[in-house]
């Protein structure tokens, strides 16, 4: 049991740390991917709900003055 347990380990100290890496920065450029996505759609949102607002208030301005009038 030991035996196997020794060639394992051996096995794994043999292997190249490079693969590891790729895949690791593949984890991190993929899930740096997600979140920036995730912050566009965000800012679209604001966007999009501040330019409502913006005619929510032109519209409220333009009511006044033709009550003023």
């Amino acid at each position: 049991m030991s035996n196997i347990k020794e060639t394992g380990l051996t096995d794994l100290t043999m292997m190249s740390i490079s693969p590891l890496l790729i895949g690791i920065r593949r984890w991190w450029l993929r899930r740096a991917e997600t979140h920036y996505l995730i912050c566009a759609d965000i800012e679209q949102t604001r966007a999009r709900e501040a330019q409502q607002n913006a005619a929510y208030y032109q519209k409220q301005a333009a009511l006044a003055r033709s009550a003023r009038l």
